[in-house]
Protein backbone atom coordinates (compact mmCIF):
# COMPACT_ATOMS: atom_id res chain seq x y z
CA UNK A 1 0.00 0.00 0.00
CA UNK A 2 2.69 2.50 1.03
CA UNK A 3 4.83 2.04 -2.07
CA UNK A 4 1.78 2.39 -4.28
CA UNK A 5 0.78 5.66 -2.59
CA UNK A 6 4.29 7.10 -2.83
CA UNK A 7 4.59 6.15 -6.50
CA UNK A 8 1.17 7.67 -7.13
CA UNK A 9 2.27 10.86 -5.35
CA UNK A 10 5.30 11.24 -7.61
CA UNK A 11 3.16 10.52 -10.67
CA UNK A 12 0.57 13.07 -9.55
CA UNK A 13 3.19 15.76 -9.00
CA UNK A 14 4.84 15.12 -12.36
CA UNK A 15 1.49 15.47 -14.13
CA UNK A 16 -0.28 18.25 -12.22
CA UNK A 17 2.48 20.29 -10.53
CA UNK A 18 5.82 19.99 -12.31
CA UNK A 19 4.69 21.52 -15.66
CA UNK A 20 3.30 24.59 -13.88
CA UNK A 21 5.81 24.94 -11.05
CA UNK A 22 6.88 28.52 -11.81
CA UNK A 23 3.34 29.79 -12.32
CA UNK A 24 2.20 28.18 -9.07
CA UNK A 25 5.03 29.54 -6.96
CA UNK A 26 5.22 33.02 -8.50
CA UNK A 27 1.57 33.85 -9.14
CA UNK A 28 -0.48 31.24 -7.28
CA UNK A 29 -1.97 30.03 -10.55
CA UNK A 30 -3.68 26.64 -10.73
CA UNK A 31 -3.84 26.24 -6.92
CA UNK A 32 -7.61 25.71 -6.90
CA UNK A 33 -7.41 23.29 -9.78
CA UNK A 34 -4.61 21.31 -8.14
CA UNK A 35 -6.51 21.18 -4.83
CA UNK A 36 -9.46 19.64 -6.68
CA UNK A 37 -7.18 17.04 -8.18
CA UNK A 38 -5.51 16.37 -4.82
CA UNK A 39 -8.90 15.75 -3.25
CA UNK A 40 -10.19 13.60 -6.09
CA UNK A 41 -7.05 11.44 -5.88
CA UNK A 42 -7.48 11.04 -2.12
CA UNK A 43 -4.41 12.92 -0.91
CA UNK A 44 -6.44 15.19 1.38
CA UNK A 45 -8.03 12.17 3.03
CA UNK A 46 -4.88 10.23 3.94
CA UNK A 47 -4.52 10.80 7.72
CA UNK A 48 -8.18 11.14 8.63
CA UNK A 49 -10.70 8.55 9.93
CA UNK A 50 -12.74 6.46 7.51
CA UNK A 51 -15.83 7.35 9.53
CA UNK A 52 -15.75 10.86 8.03
CA UNK A 53 -14.55 9.95 4.56
CA UNK A 54 -10.82 9.64 5.22
CA UNK A 55 -8.42 6.85 4.33
CA UNK A 56 -7.13 6.38 7.91
CA UNK A 57 -3.50 5.98 6.90
CA UNK A 58 -0.53 6.49 9.19
CA UNK A 59 1.14 9.78 10.04
CA UNK A 60 4.27 8.21 8.56
CA UNK A 61 2.62 7.89 5.16
CA UNK A 62 1.16 11.40 5.49
CA UNK A 63 4.68 12.68 6.22
CA UNK A 64 6.23 10.89 3.25
CA UNK A 65 3.64 12.23 0.81
CA UNK A 66 4.09 15.76 2.19
CA UNK A 67 7.83 15.45 1.58
CA UNK A 68 7.28 14.42 -2.03
CA UNK A 69 4.79 17.23 -2.73
CA UNK A 70 7.20 19.76 -1.22
CA UNK A 71 9.95 18.59 -3.58
CA UNK A 72 7.80 19.77 -6.47
CA UNK A 73 6.14 22.83 -4.91
CA UNK A 74 6.51 24.35 -1.48
CA UNK A 75 3.46 26.47 -2.22
CA UNK A 76 1.16 23.50 -2.77
CA UNK A 77 2.64 21.73 0.26
CA UNK A 78 1.93 24.81 2.38
CA UNK A 79 -1.63 25.19 1.13
CA UNK A 80 -2.33 21.53 1.84
CA UNK A 81 -0.62 21.71 5.23
CA UNK A 82 -2.64 24.75 6.33
CA UNK A 83 -5.85 23.08 5.20
CA UNK A 84 -4.99 19.96 7.22
CA UNK A 85 -4.44 22.10 10.35
CA UNK A 86 -8.06 23.20 10.05
CA UNK A 87 -9.23 19.61 9.56
CA UNK A 88 -7.25 18.38 12.56
CA UNK A 89 -8.74 21.22 14.63
CA UNK A 90 -12.26 19.95 14.00
CA UNK A 91 -11.15 16.34 14.49
CA UNK A 92 -9.37 16.99 17.80
CA UNK A 93 -11.70 19.63 19.23
CA UNK A 94 -15.15 19.24 17.75
CA UNK A 95 -18.16 17.43 19.13
CA UNK A 96 -19.62 14.54 17.17
CA UNK A 97 -22.27 16.68 15.49
CA UNK A 98 -19.62 19.17 14.39
CA UNK A 99 -17.38 16.41 13.06
CA UNK A 100 -20.23 14.90 11.06
CA UNK A 101 -21.19 18.31 9.70
CA UNK A 102 -17.76 19.63 8.66
CA UNK A 103 -15.24 16.81 8.32
CA UNK A 104 -16.62 15.02 5.25
CA UNK A 105 -16.56 18.22 3.17
CA UNK A 106 -13.12 19.24 4.47
CA UNK A 107 -11.63 15.79 3.94
CA UNK A 108 -13.04 15.56 0.42
CA UNK A 109 -11.84 19.07 -0.42
CA UNK A 110 -15.32 20.44 -0.99
CA UNK A 111 -14.39 22.98 1.68
CA UNK A 112 -10.92 24.45 2.15
CA UNK A 113 -9.79 25.51 5.62
CA UNK A 114 -7.43 27.90 7.40
CA UNK A 115 -5.99 27.90 10.91
CA UNK A 116 -5.94 31.39 12.45
CA UNK A 117 -3.98 31.76 15.67
CA UNK A 118 -1.24 34.36 15.14
CA UNK A 119 -1.81 38.04 15.93
CA UNK A 120 0.40 41.11 15.77
CA UNK A 121 1.32 40.78 19.46
CA UNK A 122 0.82 37.04 19.85
CA UNK A 123 2.88 34.63 17.81
CA UNK A 124 5.20 32.50 19.89
CA UNK A 125 3.00 33.24 22.92
CA UNK A 126 -0.54 32.17 21.94
CA UNK A 127 -1.80 32.87 25.47
CA UNK A 128 -1.44 36.58 24.65
CA UNK A 129 -4.02 36.66 21.86
CA UNK A 130 -6.37 39.64 22.05
CA UNK A 131 -9.17 38.53 19.75
CA UNK A 132 -12.25 38.30 21.94
CA UNK A 133 -15.47 36.27 21.76
CA UNK A 134 -18.38 37.45 23.91
CA UNK A 135 -21.40 35.21 24.51
CA UNK A 136 -24.72 36.83 23.54
CA UNK A 137 -27.55 34.37 24.12
CA UNK A 138 -27.29 31.68 21.47
CA UNK A 139 -24.53 33.55 19.65
CA UNK A 140 -20.94 34.69 20.06
CA UNK A 141 -19.65 38.07 18.89
CA UNK A 142 -16.00 38.08 17.81
CA UNK A 143 -13.72 41.10 17.56
CA UNK A 144 -10.04 41.11 16.68
CA UNK A 145 -7.42 40.73 13.97
CA UNK A 146 -5.41 37.70 12.90
CA UNK A 147 -2.24 37.99 10.84
CA UNK A 148 -0.21 35.75 8.51
CA UNK A 149 -3.16 33.43 7.91
CA UNK A 150 -2.24 30.90 5.22
CA UNK A 151 -4.98 30.19 2.65
CA UNK A 152 -6.74 33.46 3.60
CA UNK A 153 -9.01 34.34 0.71
CA UNK A 154 -8.81 30.81 -0.64
CA UNK A 155 -10.49 29.10 2.31
CA UNK A 156 -14.19 28.59 2.97
CA UNK A 157 -13.80 27.96 6.72
CA UNK A 158 -11.47 29.59 9.24
CA UNK A 159 -10.57 28.04 12.58
CA UNK A 160 -10.17 31.10 14.81
CA UNK A 161 -8.81 31.24 18.36
CA UNK A 162 -10.37 33.87 20.62
CA UNK A 163 -10.52 34.69 24.33
CA UNK A 164 -13.82 33.89 26.01
CA UNK A 165 -12.34 34.70 29.43
CA UNK A 166 -9.51 37.25 29.45
CA UNK A 167 -8.75 36.65 33.11
CA UNK A 168 -7.77 33.00 32.63
CA UNK A 169 -4.92 33.45 30.14
CA UNK A 170 -4.37 30.32 28.05
CA UNK A 171 -7.29 28.60 29.79
CA UNK A 172 -9.57 31.36 28.55
CA UNK A 173 -8.95 30.56 24.87
CA UNK A 174 -11.74 28.99 22.82
CA UNK A 175 -11.91 27.84 19.20
CA UNK A 176 -14.51 28.95 16.66
CA UNK A 177 -15.47 28.18 13.08
CA UNK A 178 -15.88 31.27 10.92
CA UNK A 179 -17.49 31.09 7.48
CA UNK A 180 -15.99 33.28 4.77
CA UNK A 181 -19.47 34.72 4.14
CA UNK A 182 -20.11 35.77 7.74
CA UNK A 183 -21.12 39.41 8.02
CA UNK A 184 -18.34 41.78 9.16
CA UNK A 185 -15.65 39.18 8.44
CA UNK A 186 -13.06 40.69 6.08
CA UNK A 187 -9.96 39.26 4.43
CA UNK A 188 -7.11 41.80 4.43
CA UNK A 189 -4.66 42.40 1.60
CA UNK A 190 -2.39 39.58 0.55
CA UNK A 191 1.05 39.92 2.15
CA UNK A 192 4.11 40.53 -0.04
CA UNK A 193 6.67 38.07 1.24
CA UNK A 194 10.38 37.36 0.80
CA UNK A 195 9.39 34.00 -0.67
CA UNK A 196 6.21 32.10 -1.60
CA UNK A 197 4.67 35.05 -3.50
CA UNK A 198 1.91 32.80 -4.84
CA UNK A 199 0.94 31.41 -1.43
CA UNK A 200 -2.27 33.02 -0.10
CA UNK A 201 -1.44 34.75 3.17
CA UNK A 202 -3.34 37.66 4.69
CA UNK A 203 -4.86 39.19 7.80
CA UNK A 204 -8.37 38.38 9.01
CA UNK A 205 -10.45 41.29 10.32
CA UNK A 206 -13.29 40.46 12.70
CA UNK A 207 -15.48 43.45 13.50
CA UNK A 208 -18.42 42.22 15.61
CA UNK A 209 -18.74 38.96 13.69
CA UNK A 210 -21.85 37.26 15.05
CA UNK A 211 -21.94 33.46 14.85
CA UNK A 212 -24.22 30.80 16.37
CA UNK A 213 -22.97 29.01 19.48
CA UNK A 214 -22.92 25.76 17.52
CA UNK A 215 -19.74 27.04 15.87
CA UNK A 216 -17.80 26.93 19.13
CA UNK A 217 -15.52 23.89 18.74
CA UNK A 218 -15.94 21.67 21.77
CA UNK A 219 -16.28 23.65 25.01
CA UNK A 220 -15.23 27.09 26.14
CA UNK A 221 -11.68 27.23 27.45
CA UNK A 222 -10.38 24.20 25.51
CA UNK A 223 -8.84 26.21 22.68
CA UNK A 224 -5.27 26.06 23.95
CA UNK A 225 -5.49 22.27 24.29
CA UNK A 226 -6.68 22.07 20.68
CA UNK A 227 -3.84 24.38 19.57
CA UNK A 228 -1.19 22.21 21.21
CA UNK A 229 -2.53 19.00 19.65
CA UNK A 230 -2.84 20.58 16.21
CA UNK A 231 0.62 22.18 16.30
CA UNK A 232 2.23 18.90 17.33
CA UNK A 233 1.00 17.23 14.15
CA UNK A 234 1.55 20.45 12.20
CA UNK A 235 5.23 20.37 13.16
CA UNK A 236 5.57 16.91 11.68
CA UNK A 237 4.03 18.21 8.45
CA UNK A 238 6.28 21.29 8.45
CA UNK A 239 9.33 19.11 9.05
CA UNK A 240 8.28 16.87 6.17
CA UNK A 241 8.00 19.86 3.84
CA UNK A 242 11.41 21.16 4.95
CA UNK A 243 12.89 17.77 4.12
CA UNK A 244 11.26 17.92 0.70
CA UNK A 245 12.84 21.31 0.01
CA UNK A 246 16.26 20.08 1.12
CA UNK A 247 15.94 16.97 -1.06
CA UNK A 248 15.10 19.09 -4.08
CA UNK A 249 18.13 21.31 -3.41
CA UNK A 250 20.34 18.22 -3.22
CA UNK A 251 18.90 16.71 -6.42
CA UNK A 252 19.38 19.96 -8.34
CA UNK A 253 22.92 20.33 -7.03
CA UNK A 254 24.00 16.82 -8.01
CA UNK A 255 22.48 17.22 -11.47
CA UNK A 256 24.12 20.61 -12.02
CA UNK A 257 27.52 19.51 -10.73
CA UNK A 258 27.60 16.71 -13.30
CA UNK A 259 26.72 19.08 -16.16
CA UNK A 260 28.76 22.16 -15.26
CA UNK A 261 32.35 22.03 -16.48
CA UNK A 262 35.35 24.02 -15.29
CA UNK A 263 39.00 23.45 -16.25
CA UNK A 264 37.83 20.86 -18.75
CA UNK A 265 35.92 18.56 -16.43
CA UNK A 266 32.62 18.48 -14.51
CA UNK A 267 32.73 20.25 -11.17
CA UNK A 268 31.40 17.06 -9.54
CA UNK A 269 34.95 15.75 -9.82
CA UNK A 270 36.29 18.50 -7.55
CA UNK A 271 36.80 17.47 -3.94
CA UNK A 272 35.32 20.68 -2.53
CA UNK A 273 32.07 20.16 -4.45
CA UNK A 274 32.04 16.53 -3.34
CA UNK A 275 32.47 17.74 0.25
CA UNK A 276 29.44 20.01 -0.09
CA UNK A 277 27.35 17.21 -1.60
CA UNK A 278 28.42 14.81 1.17
CA UNK A 279 27.35 17.34 3.81
CA UNK A 280 24.03 17.94 2.07
CA UNK A 281 23.23 14.26 1.62
CA UNK A 282 24.07 13.40 5.21
CA UNK A 283 21.96 16.23 6.62
CA UNK A 284 19.00 15.35 4.40
CA UNK A 285 19.16 11.71 5.45
CA UNK A 286 19.35 12.60 9.14
CA UNK A 287 16.51 15.12 8.83
CA UNK A 288 14.24 12.62 7.09
CA UNK A 289 14.92 9.90 9.67
CA UNK A 290 14.14 12.24 12.57
CA UNK A 291 10.95 13.37 10.86
CA UNK A 292 9.82 9.79 10.36
CA UNK A 293 10.58 9.10 14.02
CA UNK A 294 8.32 12.03 14.95
CA UNK A 295 5.58 10.67 12.70
CA UNK A 296 5.95 7.21 14.25
CA UNK A 297 5.74 8.72 17.75
CA UNK A 298 2.51 10.47 16.74
CA UNK A 299 1.06 7.22 15.41
CA UNK A 300 1.98 5.40 18.62
CA UNK A 301 0.68 8.29 20.77
CA UNK A 302 3.92 8.26 22.71
CA UNK A 303 4.27 10.58 25.68
CA UNK A 304 7.33 12.18 24.12
CA UNK A 305 5.67 12.74 20.72
CA UNK A 306 5.51 16.52 21.20
CA UNK A 307 9.22 16.67 22.07
CA UNK A 308 10.25 14.63 19.04
CA UNK A 309 7.98 16.71 16.76
CA UNK A 310 9.69 19.86 18.06
CA UNK A 311 13.11 18.26 17.48
CA UNK A 312 12.15 17.34 13.93
CA UNK A 313 10.77 20.79 13.18
CA UNK A 314 13.86 22.51 14.64
CA UNK A 315 16.42 20.27 12.96
CA UNK A 316 14.82 20.02 9.52
CA UNK A 317 14.37 23.79 9.32
CA UNK A 318 18.08 24.24 9.94
CA UNK A 319 18.88 21.55 7.39
CA UNK A 320 16.67 23.22 4.76
CA UNK A 321 18.52 26.51 5.26
CA UNK A 322 21.98 24.90 5.28
CA UNK A 323 21.41 22.62 2.31
CA UNK A 324 19.77 25.28 0.14
CA UNK A 325 22.66 27.63 0.98
CA UNK A 326 25.19 25.04 -0.17
CA UNK A 327 23.12 24.48 -3.32
CA UNK A 328 23.45 28.17 -4.20
CA UNK A 329 27.19 27.91 -3.54
CA UNK A 330 27.52 24.96 -5.91
CA UNK A 331 25.61 26.83 -8.61
CA UNK A 332 27.84 29.87 -8.11
CA UNK A 333 26.59 32.98 -9.92
CA UNK A 334 23.73 31.01 -11.44
CA UNK A 335 22.48 30.24 -7.94
CA UNK A 336 21.67 33.95 -7.66
CA UNK A 337 19.61 33.94 -10.85
CA UNK A 338 15.86 33.46 -10.64
CA UNK A 339 15.87 31.16 -13.67
CA UNK A 340 17.42 28.52 -11.41
CA UNK A 341 15.25 26.84 -8.80
CA UNK A 342 17.90 26.86 -6.06
CA UNK A 343 17.56 30.65 -5.80
CA UNK A 344 13.91 30.18 -4.87
CA UNK A 345 14.63 27.28 -2.53
CA UNK A 346 17.17 29.38 -0.62
CA UNK A 347 14.58 32.09 0.03
CA UNK A 348 11.83 29.61 0.86
CA UNK A 349 13.93 27.67 3.36
CA UNK A 350 13.92 30.52 5.87
CA UNK A 351 10.17 30.17 6.34
CA UNK A 352 10.60 26.79 8.01
CA UNK A 353 12.60 28.39 10.83
CA UNK A 354 9.57 30.58 11.59
CA UNK A 355 6.28 28.77 10.96
CA UNK A 356 4.59 26.41 13.44
CA UNK A 357 6.63 28.04 16.20
CA UNK A 358 10.06 29.57 15.62
CA UNK A 359 13.19 27.51 16.08
CA UNK A 360 13.77 29.33 19.36
CA UNK A 361 10.38 28.14 20.62
CA UNK A 362 11.16 24.59 19.50
CA UNK A 363 14.34 24.63 21.56
CA UNK A 364 12.37 25.75 24.61
CA UNK A 365 9.91 22.89 24.12
CA UNK A 366 12.75 20.41 23.70
CA UNK A 367 14.71 21.67 26.68
CA UNK A 368 11.68 21.72 29.00
CA UNK A 369 10.81 18.16 27.99
CA UNK A 370 14.36 16.91 28.56
CA UNK A 371 14.61 18.65 31.93
CA UNK A 372 11.41 16.95 33.07
CA UNK A 373 12.44 13.55 31.71
CA UNK A 374 15.80 13.61 33.46
CA UNK A 375 14.72 14.82 36.91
Amino acid sequence: MENEVLTATHDFCKKYIQPYEKEIDLDGKFIKEILKELSSHGFMALPFPKKYGGLEQSTILYSKTATIISQYSGTIASVLGAHCLAVFSVLFGGGEEQKEKYLPDLIKGRLIGSFALTEQNAGSDPASIETEAIRDGNFYILNGTKVFTTNAGLSDLYIVMAKTDKERGARGISTFIIDRNDKNFVIGRQEKKMAFPGLPNASLLLNSVRIPKERLLGREGTGFIIVKKVLDIGRVAAASAAVGLAKRALIESVRYSKQREQFGKPISSFEMIQSHIADMGTKVEAAELLTLKAAEAADQKRRDAAKIAAMAKYFTAQVAVDVSCLAVQIFGGYGFIQDYVVERLYREAKMYEIIEGTNEIQKLIIANALLKEME
